[in-house]
């Protein structure tokens, strides 16, 4: 069943227009005719089936009939992954989603080869993948921040992990905050970086002798804090 993300709020009757990018995607790539229906959802009301009224290249309309899947609140997990280049990030990114990551915090560190990302093609990047995934939520992409304003940025109620290719610990001492795993960036975290998460009483967490891409790194911590908690 094609599941899309809308903004509007979703209840029984209720009628909702797409995008025309949506309505062309519907109309010209999944052939959908009227009757047919599809899921909807908007991070908030749950997931909800729509029958297709109108579908046309300006003007659509669909009608709300029943709620598939009522929203639930998952536990919060943020990531703090350093900025790679554009493919392997749009994978993190993909990954992350999937994996039911609920906030994004690009940083930018000193080996980091690019300092910035389009946020709107980002954007719609997670959106899709929630909508593959038949995840409920989209996660929340901030702004990329340098690593020393990192503990100032994030929630007083999130706990900095930083997965080092040498840490202290194999498995880092988790309290009721919010987790915030920091990876870093191709060739690694450099010392003065890793002084500083010191300097922060930051917990660090190797996960094995062999050395990680970064992006490898970040998929593999986010599942298995997911798997053990």
């Amino acid at each position: 069943m094609i599941r899309l993300f809308v903004s509007q709020n979703l209840s029984e009757k209720e009628t909702i227009q797409l995008s025309e990018l949506q309505a062309h995607y519907l109309l010209h790539v999944m052939r959908r005719q009227i009757g047919d229906s599809v899921l909807l959802f908007n991070g908030r009301d749950g997931e909800w089936s729509a029958t297709i009224q109108l579908l046309e290249k300006k003007k659509n309309q669909l009608i709300l009939t029943k709620q598939t899947k009522p929203q639930i609140i998952n536990e919060s997990l943020i990531l703090c992954p350093a900025l790679i280049k554009k493919e392997p990030m749009d994978f993190v990114f993909q990954k992350a989603t999937e994996l039911g990551v609920s906030d994004i915090y690009p940083l930018i560190t000193e080996r980091t080869v690019v300092s910035k990302i389009n946020s709107e093609r980002t954007n719609r990047l997670l959106i899709e993948a929630a909508e593959q995934c038949e995840r409920l939520t989209i996660p929340t992409l901030h702004e990329p921040i340098k690593l020393t304003d990192l503990w100032h940025t994030l929630p007083s109620s999130a706990q900095p992990i930083c997965l080092a290719e040498r840490g202290q610990e194999q498995t880092p001492k988790f309290s009721e905050k919010t987790p915030a795993l920091c990876i870093g960036p191709e060739g690694g975290w450099s010392p003065d970086e890793l002084d500083l998460f010191s300097r922060h009483q930051t917990s660090f967490w190797h996960m094995g002798n062999t050395i990680l891409r970064a992006e490898t790194a970040a998929i593999a911590a986010i599942a298995c804090y997911r798997f053990n908690h």
